[in-house]
């Protein structure tokens, strides 16, 4: 029988092949960049061939490094699968990948709920970045904000995100009309969701002549912190803020709800749902997703 590789080489490999740098896969396993490139270097040396081409901080996979990664990631992932089911405390645990604004602000005030259901499914969050890559390596499923997912994974479509203006309270007079506040008051967008505005503006019957001053922000925390400071009218998606009743921190003076390509999805690896702890986590926060609430107050997440 021939002989394998050593399994931290190959798991060095499927890291380095999924992270793309050293420095990525380096984090993802927890080794110092040196030992890391040793290890790969080692499967190298096993195989008799390059399995990445170097450039500079980045690696390419070479076709045969291709070829390899295509054909062991499957059989890789699926060990680490297999080990998970059989501990030998019978507790079967799941990574899983999240955003930090989905997680506060929607997924664990609810996670007593699946804990009384499922108190033998141990889980383990993960919101540090990059989760394709890590999909598969350390993560078993991830929930990722997207407008849709790339093809080749098993994935479901968990809280399509509505947008609406929210302000701090009585910063918009009872009564008045969208045009006359956009007049007052500027309108606080948030820079990565480009996609809003227009639809937006079409949804309240206006196009960009009725707007009066922008303003710009890349993070959703700090446009819901203008917006209740009471620096203007924050355009925002439903899981920017919470409703909390008697909490009145933001309110919505319009009551529009304007539907956006933007949403909340599940994403595992192929065959995921062959997994009972992974389907029933998924199955799951659907049927959380599904639960509407409608209360009058908001309050800003983190």
């Amino acid at each position: 029988m021939r002989r394998l590789p050593p399994m931290g080489s190959l798991e060095a490999f499927v890291a380095v092949y999924r992270g793309g740098t050293l420095r990525a896969a380096s984090v993802e396993l927890n080794l110092s960049v040196s030992a890391l490139s040793r290890r790969l270097q080692s499967l190298e040396s096993h195989v008799g061939r390059p399995l990445f081409e170097r450039r500079h901080h980045e690696l390419k996979p070479t076709p045969e490094g291709a070829r390899l990664f295509t054909q062991i990631a499957p059989h890789f992932d699926a060990i680490g699968r297999v080990l998970g089911e059989v501990r030998s405390d019978g507790e079967r645990g799941l990574a899983i990948g999240v955003p930090p604004s989905y997680a506060s602000a929607w997924l664990l005030p609810r996670l007593a709920r699946f804990r009384t259901r499922y108190p033998d499914i141990m889980l383990r969050f993960d919101s540090s970045g990059a989760p394709f890559q890590k999909l598969g390596a350390s993560l078993d499923a991830i929930i990722v904000f997207a407008e849709a997912v790339p093809e080749g994974f098993e994935s479901c479509e968990l809280k399509p995100q509505a947008g609406f203006v929210v302000c701090a309270p009585g910063l918009v007079a009872p009564g008045m009309s969208v045009r006359a506040a956009l007049r007052e008051h500027a309108l606080l967008l948030h820079s990565g969701l480009s996609k809003m505005l227009p639809l937006w503006l079409q949804a309240m019957g206006l196009d960009e002549s009725a707007l009066g001053r922008t303003e710009q922000y890349d993070s959703g925390p700090m446009l819901i912190a203008a917006a209740e400071a009471g620096l203007g009218l924050a355009l925002t998606l439903e899981d920017s803020v919470r409703f909390y009743e008697g909490d009145a921190r933001l309110e919505r003076p319009f009551g529009e709800s304007v539907d956006t390509p933007y949403s909340y999805w599940w994403v595992s690896r192929k065959p995921g749902a062959s997994d009972v702890a992974l389907r029933r986590f998924r199955d799951w926060l659907q049927a959380e997703s599904a639960v509407r609430i409608e209360p009058t107050a908001l309050s800003a997440t983190a």
